[in-house]
């Protein structure tokens, strides 16, 4: 087990919401505050799990009162099991999220939860397991009656709203036991097993897909004399002597991995004009930027010698071999930012107009990710991936 629970639970009572979280709590939740699930305001259910979340993030993070930001990664966990599926399928082994496109509104699909009856089963599971952690936390004596109680009452809501996604995506109107189950080990694993990085990497996701930045970006051009350069420079001569390995390497969509070094610097290029406010990129700016673009690469741990090394380069290229079922996860994830990119720019074309801004971000996902991996690691795994794209909302986030 990743985490003792009888830590966790301790942190969690011993953490304090801050101020300004409730507050934005009460204002998002609002919508929700007319309609009753399960015996209560459907809002008080999700401020429960919200709050439990928040102290959650706060805990791994070992601090002992949460800010906005830990409100913000509870909003965007809540989000998984409310616009996607098949969430049930984390195992203790296998405890992180698979970031996935949505598969329906989730403020319609929370909404929906009215309309689903809590079985007498479901009920039964949910009141013994209660009795259980109540016992588990005053035998431990972990805190008073009242703040051990107000605990067990957030865990039982977060059961039945879980338990009722369950239902809803497997389209039924009443919960039954086997909801109770998932319910129980999905948070159980969350609690206990999840990876503090899993629920950042949902967060800076989201904020990757709706940053304007990257948007903006998309819209810069290159001088046919900036590109020609690029096209003669060390890191396309890398990528052209070694272009039947990489090939070999190669992960959907295949560009990414075949141009990942001049694709990256294009990208990385592009936000340093927006920065600076320029609408194209012209010959004269070539060695500035890409200068600058490495540096901002060095800022978050990837060796520039990787666009300068044979040998670094070409471990580099060991390293983004996929492991199993990577490949499918990629591809789940790139569909995200796609969505998300679509969505917030509110255009349809965007992305038919700007066809090479999401490989462009995958070839520097993928650098980043294979860039920071140990240089003994071979074979990308999905927590190189989450680890990228953290790193790469933080190199995004400080140009803002």
């Amino acid at each position: 087990m990743a985490r003792k629970p009888i830590e966790v639970y301790k942190n969690l009572l011993r953490t304090e919401v801050d101020r300004d979280s409730m507050g934005a709590m009460s204002r998002v939740l609002e919508r929700y505050s007319h309609h009753i699930y399960s015996g209560q305001k459907l809002s008080e259910h999700l401020t429960k799990f919200l709050v439990v979340f928040a102290k959650l993030s706060a805990v791994l993070d070992t601090r002992k009162k949460t800010r906005m930001a830990d409100l913000t990664i509870a909003i965007d966990t809540l989000d998984i099991f409310a616009s996607t599926s098949k969430w049930w399928s984390l195992t203790r082994k296998r405890p992180r999220f698979v970031i996935r496109p949505p598969s329906h509104d989730p403020r319609e699909f929370i909404t929906s939860l009215i309309a689903v009856d809590m079985g007498s089963s479901t009920l039964n599971r949910i009141d013994n397991a209660s009795e259980r952690l109540s016992r588990f936390l005053s035998e431990h004596d972990l805190g008073d009656n009242k703040e051990t109680y107000q605990l067990c009452e957030s865990i039982v809501s977060i059961w039945i709203l879980l338990s009722g996604f369950a239902a809803r995506n497997k389209g039924r109107s009443a919960t039954v036991e086997e909801d109770f189950e998932i319910a129980y080990d999905v948070l159980r694993i969350l609690l206990f097993y999840t990876p503090y990085d899993d629920f950042i990497s949902l967060t800076a996701t989201r904020k990757l897909g709706t940053s304007s930045k990257l948007h903006q970006a998309a819209v810069i051009t290159f001088s046919p004399g900036f590109e020609k350069q690029l096209d003669s420079s060390r890191a396309a001569g890398l990528e052209n002597k070694h272009a039947e390995f990489l090939t070999q390497q190669a992960i959907s969509p295949t560009s990414a991995t075949r141009a990942i070094l001049t694709n990256s610097l294009k990208l990385l290029c592009q936000l340093k004009s927006v920065d600076m406010g320029y609408a194209r990129i012209e010959e004269e700016h070539y060695g500035s930027f890409i200068l600058q673009s490495l540096e901002l690469l060095d800022s978050i741990g990837v060796s520039t010698t990787l666009f300068q090394n044979d040998s670094d380069v070409v471990s580099l290229f060991k390293r983004l071999k996929p492991r199993e079922g990577l490949e499918e996860r990629l591809s789940l994830l790139s569909r995200r930012l796609e969505g998300l990119i679509v969505d917030s720019t509110g255009n349809r074309e965007f992305l038919l107009q700007y066809s090479r801004l999401v490989p462009r971000m995958v070839s520097l996902l993928l650098l980043v990710a294979s860039g920071t991996m140990p240089p003994d690691e071979e074979g990308l795994r999905y927590k190189d991936l989450k680890r990228g794209l953290i790193l790469l909302h933080r190199l995004i986030n400080d140009l803002i």
